[in-house]
């Protein structure tokens, strides 16, 4: 039988091969692609791997390489399995992928296949053909690896990869890679997750070595022949996989970061510029002295804090302050989003949720208030990793005074000193000036979180450290300490301000907020309230409060109230009187124009409502 096929019956072959093939693709792109999309393209791109499935499948047949045609087909099966797991994992994930998703990401590896096995045909002898075997192998061992990424993140998040994962590693170094690894994936399942990545890659280059096989002699006509396959193979290659969700999604990634370079340099251009219009800038000058101190808490969600109702005393000072008029807690504050560069590009600026000024025209808080006359300075512990390439970077080295304590440069997130460093920086501040802006950005509780505090005096829970304790109780323990040693580093952040500077006002929020759990994180991609749930609160000084009774009153009578932490730009200009220019008062939270409440306000860059946060608003919900 299988000699007649050699002999006469090749072309059937092909042909049914090619049928049976575009049969099979076109019902699993069916059954996987959601509809929409171009399907009579996704038709033609199907039925031209077929009809190579056919065509390579006749030749082998037509001279009788059998381990050639069962390794030819083996290497289909395995690539053809593998491009099917973002499809497959798309419905799980929420993520809409239709027929013609499916069909690129179908395609992109049958294409490889196909290219490499052409361009055996035009390197003769076995030192060429190997070399194209492990030039092709290269390529296979990086989609396999992708492949493989996107089961490792599914499995951990439930989403896929996506523009908030890029920027999350656009914004991570090796070593938070590392700590995110630890914590996160146990070293067994990374060492068999690696070793089943190149044992697979591994199968797919040796049997290989049976269908990159070729006529020995190939006339020029045919080579021409082939060199035009070949290039279109390559570029069909190319093509399938720009189109793939991974191209698209590393893509997008890089429109936002190059938006963000794009404000970086911004920044850089208008460091020393003031506002152009001279009668607005005299105005400027002419706001109010005042001594006004911002401080950013990291990763710190109210949901475990003491003084907003958690049942652990890990807020003692916040809890104290909270009984004092001079302080104001305010009980739905949310973040604009689940990771810091996206929030605090927001919260600095006059970008926000509910405006379209784009990012690269917005003014930052340093910006006006330089140009105000007040003195600025910046005093951090995170990581100096990019300060000239994020736009945090850009505003905080926009100050008059910078201070980064972090000796990392470029390292990470790892710190030598504690938030506690911070302090003796502010001490150094003039108290004599009275015109000051002052910014301090804490490391808070950034994972891991057994790194943020000193355990002399802060290594409070657990109570009884002679219970055995499951993953997800010792990272609520750990994340619970780190929360205790920001209440203390607040406290002492506060005396200075208080007895040192004599501070008109002092405001605090938190960039955004923490899931805690046995695998903690604030991955917009498993995106829970509690990511956005932050601290918010202000001290004014009795003298301060006696200048501006209104804007007292309205910060009392809003503790209750909803608000973003993109607002805290134009809240803060309020405050310190610069509501000349460049300042919105519908989102200045004290202003009396304030307009916003349960009906319009938003997180996650404008993505989800805050009223779907039912567990921590209710259903009927006012601001009063």
């Amino acid at each position: 039988m299988f000699s007649f096929i050699t002999d006469r019956g090749w072309k059937a072959v092909w042909t049914a091969v090619t049928l049976a093939s575009f049969a099979v693709m076109f019902a699993l792109n069916f059954l996987f692609g959601s509809p929409g999309g171009l399907v009579w393209w996704s038709m033609i791109k199907i039925f031209i791997l077929a009809l190579q499935f056919g065509g390579i499948t006749a030749y082998l047949f037509r001279k009788n390489l059998k381990k050639a045609l069962v390794s030819f087909w083996i290497t289909v099966l395995c690539l053809g399995l593998l491009s099917l797991i973002a499809p497959v994992l798309a419905p799980f994930a929420k993520v809409v992928m239709n027929t013609e998703d499916t069909s690129f990401e179908m395609a992109t590896p049958l294409f490889l296949l196909f290219t490499g096995v052409t361009a055996s045909w035009l390197i003769p002898g076995p030192k060429g053909r190997m070399a194209v075997r492990i030039l092709w192998a290269v390529f296979v061992l990086l989609y396999c690896l992708i492949q493989f990424t996107y089961i490792g993140y599914f499995g951990l998040t439930h989403a896929l990869i996506s523009v908030n994962m890029m920027l999350a590693l656009a914004q991570t170094n090796l070593h938070e890679a590392l700590e995110y690894i630890s914590v996160n994936i146990p070293l067994l399942n990374l060492v068999l997750a690696v070793a089943a990545l190149f044992a697979l890659s591994y199968v797919i280059f040796r049997v290989s070595g049976y269908f990159f096989v070729g006529p020995r002699d190939v006339s020029g006509r045919t080579k021409k022949g082939v060199v035009l396959i070949l290039i279109f193979e390559v570029a069909a290659l190319i093509f399938c996989f720009s189109q793939t969700r991974i191209a698209q999604t590393v893509a997008q990634t890089q429109d936002t970061v190059k938006s963000f370079i794009e404000y970086q340099h911004m920044v850089e251009e208008r460091r020393h510029n003031v506002i152009n219009n001279k009668h607005l800038s005299n105005k400027l000058k002419h706001a109010p002295d005042g001594v006004y101190v911002l401080i950013i808490g990291e990763s710190e969600t109210r949901d475990h804090m003491g003084v907003y109702g958690y049942p652990r005393d890990n807020t003692p000072f916040e809890t104290e302050a909270a009984e004092n008029k001079d302080y104001t807690f305010f009980t739905h504050a949310y973040s604009s989003y689940t990771q810091t560069v996206q929030s605090l590009t927001y919260a600095l600026t006059q970008k926000n949720q509910y405006n379209k000024i784009p990012l690269v025209d917005a003014y930052s808080i340093i910006d006006m208030a330089r140009a105000a006359g007040f003195r600025t300075t910046w005093i951090s512990n995170q990581s100096r990793f990019g300060i000239w390439d994020t736009p945090i970077g850009a505003i905080g080295s926009a100050c008059d005074d910078q201070h980064w304590m972090n000796d990392y440069i470029g390292t990470g997130v790892q710190t030598k000193d504690y938030d506690s460093i911070l302090v003796p920086q502010l001490q150094k501040v003039d108290p004599n000036n009275r015109r000051q802006l002052i910014v301090i950005h804490l490391m808070g509780s950034h994972v891991s979180y057994w790194d943020r505090y000193p355990h002399d005096g802060f290594y409070k829970y657990p109570l009884d450290q002679s219970k055995t304790r499951s993953k997800d109780q010792i990272m609520i323990d750990e994340y619970d300490n780190s929360v205790l040693y920001t209440d203390h580093v607040l406290s002492e952040i506060m005396n200075v301000a208080i007895n040192h500077l004599h501070a008109d006002e002092v405001m605090y929020f938190s960039d955004h907020g923490e899931l805690v759990t046995q695998n903690p994180g604030h991955n917009a991609d498993q995106f829970e309230f509690q990511m956005v749930h932050i601290p918010f609160w202000i001290y004014t000084s009795p003298e301060y409060q006696k200048k501006h009774p209104a804007e007292f009153a309205a910060m009392k009578r809003r503790k209750n109230w909803l608000f973003t932490n993109d607002m805290a730009y134009d809240t803060l200009m309020g405050s310190m009187g610069l509501t000349s220019v460049k300042y919105d008062p519908t989102c200045d939270f004290f202003s009396r124009k304030y307009d916003k409440d349960i009906t319009n306000m938003m997180t996650m860059y404008g993505n989800i409502w805050l009223r779907k946060d039912v567990k921590a608003l209710g259903t009927n919900y006012k601001n009063q």
